[in-house]
């Protein structure tokens, strides 16, 4: 695939605005940027290449990219070879927002997939929605895209905001009952943030649970200096800390906190998955309490075998959540495409509400009243000692908390979008 770094706002710099108006004029017009081979279809991986959180995107167009020559192996898709097309978003709205329309007027791109963040993704539902364009999210997932936001073209392949909190919140529901605990937030200032860490507190109130809330920080995205936050965590004494920061924020953040004993002092509930386990090389907390949208040990629908082994094999590397479920958002798409026998954005979408997609996660339904996906949130306990099959720790206990248990009803969901 084609990789834009920096995504055109960032490339352009301060003539962004002029030029990129211009580009997007000529590609109007029917320029050299959208020219497309007859025998091709181009789809387009907007996300965050760049800065602490680049990991999740770069294994999500990983993922992306895998599905694509799976593709093309086994003869294209409607006869036509699949090109991906990628742009790095910066973690911006605005780049999202020009990354997006770049792919669809210059690049032609008929399915556009990404990003990491979920205030980027609201931005390119917007946008998605203006040009009746193909959205598939596979590691952004604010409740708002699915409900105040939705439109007919957006799919969502990853636990949301309301579903990932709530699995985490019943795994701790069962350890201690009803009570009473004492809780610690610390999760960014975004939207994802807020609402993930009120859906874990209300998730644990509607289990039963006496908790009170003694303190919560909301460093922004990206920070480097978490030492006045966890200062300010230990003074209120928390039993509990939920955690919702993640990638290099959260190496970050652990090897900061290690320093003033913390992970001694109070339990942590945190997406310690693959990537942070193995990046901290040994500096893992374990018997910290651990959540995950889909830990390669332990998804086990067919297909998730061959693929581990070909990601490994391709990139020398056990394949991230975001991987994962970035290729089963690509799936998807292509299970519409071929049941709609065309790539038209109205009648892929039309093919995809209610139905139920073969993946390598096993069959997932898109719910007709809001395209999200019934996929499952796993949780665990954090091994106190590597793994002699992967070299760093993962989990000495993994349960899977069935989307059942976590979904809003369509009423619900309904509710959300009247407010």
């Amino acid at each position: 695939g084609q990789t834009r770094r920096g995504g055109i706002g960032r490339v352009l710099g301060s003539s962004a605005v002029v030029a990129g108006a211009a580009l997007l004029a000529g590609a109007l017009l029917g320029g050299a940027g959208a020219a497309r081979a007859a025998d091709e279809v181009v789809i387009g991986e907007s996300t965050t290449l760049s800065g602490s959180i680049s990991e999740l995107g770069e294994t999500g167009r990983r993922g992306i990219q895998m599905l694509a020559e799976r593709i093309n192996a086994e003869g294209g898709l409607l006869g036509k070879k699949v090109r991906v097309v990628s742009a790095d978003d910066g973690a911006s709205p605005a780049n999202g927002v020009t990354n997006m329309r770049h792919m669809i007027l210059a690049d032609k791109a008929v399915a556009i997939f990404g990003p990491v963040s979920s205030a980027v993704a609201t931005a390119e539902e917007s946008v998605a929605a203006q040009y009746h364009e193909l959205f598939f999210t596979h590691t952004s997932n604010d409740i708002k895209m699915t409900t105040s936001n939705f439109t007919k073209y957006y799919f969502q392949l990853v636990p949301n905001t309301v579903m990932e909190p709530r699995a985490p919140a019943l795994f701790l529901a069962q350890r201690v009952g009803k009570g009473p605990i004492t809780l610690g937030t610390i999760t960014p200032d975004y939207s994802y943030g807020r609402d993930t860490v009120d859906a874990f507190i209300e998730a644990l109130r509607r289990d039963g649970v006496e908790v009170k809330v003694v303190v919560q920080q909301y460093p922004k995205l990206g920070a480097t200096d978490f030492t006045s936050y966890i200062s300010a965590l230990l003074a209120a004494r928390p039993q509990y800390v939920f955690m919702g920061i993640y990638g290099g924020d959260l190496i970050t953040f652990t090897k900061q906190a290690l320093n003033f004993d913390f992970f001694k002092k109070t339990k942590a509930i945190t997406g310690y998955t693959r990537s942070p386990l193995k990046a901290l090389d040994g500096q893992a907390p374990g018997g910290s309490y651990a959540l995950g949208r889909a830990p390669f040990w332990a998804v086990k629908g067919p297909g998730m075998e061959a693929f581990n082994r070909a990601y490994y094999a391709k990139y020398k590397d056990w394949p991230s959540a975001w991987a994962i479920m970035a290729y089963t958002a690509g799936q998807a798409w292509a299970y519409g495409v071929r049941k709609a026998a065309s790539f038209d954005s109205d009648k892929v979408a039309a093919a995809l509400g209610g139905a139920t997609v073969p993946t390598i996660r096993g069959p997932l339904t898109l719910r007709a009243c809001d395209h999200q996906a019934n996929v499952p949130e796993y949780v665990g306990v954090v091994a106190d000692a590597p793994d002699p099959r992967y070299g760093y720790p993962i989990w000495s206990q993994t349960e899977e908390i069935a989307a059942s248990k976590l979904m809003l009803t369509c009423e619900e969901v309904e509710k959300l979008r009247r407010r």
